[in-house]
């Protein structure tokens, strides 16, 4: 290796470990933020564990024991209404794109239509809580995990038929076609062969809206205000307390909110990189 090839190799090493640890400060942060006492926090910014300030568990005990049951119900509301809701999208979200892809409609057409869908994305969620919240009075939805869920099924429905069309358009056609001509129906091609070849596609748009729906905030705060609160709104209540906002609670509460959605990614990642990268390859 030529000496200008290794100083070129050497800078562009040198950017890329620099660039990720300034990507990976503020993750590292929240991590000892989490298991700082209050005192720790107060006394000013500490950087080494057992070096600047003694870790420990505080905060978790804090959070996860001695206020359970107040911890508990956010996270379960949020589990709740992040599953069901991104269950429900990516059947009916699924099911439409499929046909879109496969069928042809009157009028603007299968694009005109994806497209509509697609256009419901484009409006800001700030417009639509207003109207959420007296249709949601009316119907008595307010406070319920009911109500959550059927929000975020609404608002990702159109992302998942976008989505999963194009993933259908890009399945060959002619194994279904030879399904049907061997006395397949349309529902066994769909379960049996469709769906199968589609599972990247299902997975990375499932975890993706499943995200979307676990962080969700501004709905949580409009629509729900005790039974139904959710993770969002239980780190919003750690900066109200009398002595403040306890910084060391509000860190180990989003360390241990984004186990689930890193678990889930861990384990699905070869699904995730098939379909977010589908197409990119012929």
């Amino acid at each position: 290796m030529r000496r200008g090839q290794r100083v070129r190799l050497t800078l562009s090493y040198a950017i890329l470990i620099g660039w990720t640890a300034i990507l990976f400060f503020p993750v590292y942060w929240l991590v000892i933020t989490a298991f700082k006492t209050g005192v720790a926090v107060s006394t000013g910014p500490t950087y080494l564990p057992f070096v600047d300030f003694q870790p420990g568990l505080h905060a978790f005990r804090e959070v996860f024991v001695s206020n359970r049951e107040a911890a508990t119900r956010p996270f379960i509301n949020s589990t709740t209404t992040a599953l069901s809701s991104s269950v429900v999208a990516l059947f009916i979200g699924s099911m439409a794109g499929y046909s879109l892809a496969r069928f042809r409609f009157a009028g603007p057409g299968s694009n005109g239509i994806a497209f509509l869908f697609l256009s419901q994305r484009m409006f800001p969620t700030a417009v639509l809580v207003i109207p959420f919240l007296l249709m949601y009075r009316d119907l008595e939805l307010l406070d319920t995990r009911l109500g959550l869920s059927i929000a975020y099924t609404g608002f990702s429905v159109p992302f998942v038929v976008w989505v999963m069309r194009d993933f259908f358009l890009g399945l060959p056609v002619e194994v279904e076609e030879s399904a049907m001509i061997d006395g397949c129906s349309r529902l066994g091609v769909l379960t049996r062969i469709v769906l199968p070849l589609a599972a990247p596609g299902l997975v990375a748009v499932f975890i993706l809206i499943m995200i979307g729906a676990w962080n969700e905030y501004l709905f949580a705060l409009v629509l729900t205000f005790s039974e139904a609160i959710t993770v969002p709104l239980y780190l919003q209540i750690q900066t109200q307390t009398v002595m403040g906002t306890a910084w060391w609670n509000l860190a180990a509460i989003s360390l241990v909110s984004v186990i689930p959605v890193v678990v889930a990614g861990l384990a699905l990642e070869r699904y995730i990189t098939r379909g977010l990268t589908f197409g990119a390859v012929k």
